[in-house]
């Protein structure tokens, strides 16, 4: 069984990001997330944002690419003589502030659990994330399941 991959293991997010005007643009667009509230500012002036938000599936692929940035987790994994062999869900995704142009994200995940699969090759590693924005507030948590296969 795993050495360092072990529930309650804490993955350090390594980097934050700053998303401004050009961000929200190119997200929205590349995932096709064109809701008045994230791409017209003159409708989202009367929301309760007051201005464009980041749709929430988009918040996610922002958090999650913040924790595997620089292979964070893929050297957790390595470290025990594992490897990410497949990314298998998502579960449990709460979206709870708005992020808005300007926010500097932060990720820091948690292992949850690292078991063996009836494969024994292969092993289910659990994850949970969270985001925060620059004023410590959390703007999302989920859980995030991956097969880790073990290197020979």
């Amino acid at each position: 069984m795993s050495n360092t991959v072990v529930a309650g293991t804490k993955i350090p997010g390594r980097v934050s990001r700053t998303l401004d005007v050009g961000d929200f643009s190119i997200l929205h667009q590349l995932t096709w997330f064109n809701m008045a509230v994230h791409s017209n500012s003159e409708y989202a002036k009367n929301t309760w944002f007051t201005e464009r938000s980041l749709a929430a599936p988009v918040i996610f692929v922002v958090a999650d690419g913040l924790i595997h940035h620089a292979d964070t987790i893929a050297y957790l994994l390595e470290a025990d003589g594992y490897e990410i062999y497949a990314y298998v869900g998502v579960d449990n995704v709460k979206i709870t502030n708005p992020v808005l142009f300007g926010d500097t994200l932060t990720a820091e995940a948690e292992v949850v659990d690292f078991r063996p699969t009836k494969n024994p090759d292969m092993n289910l590693f659990i994850y949970k994330n969270k985001c925060f924005n620059q004023r410590g507030q959390q703007v999302i948590e989920y859980q995030s399941s991956m097969l880790a296969k073990k290197k020979e």
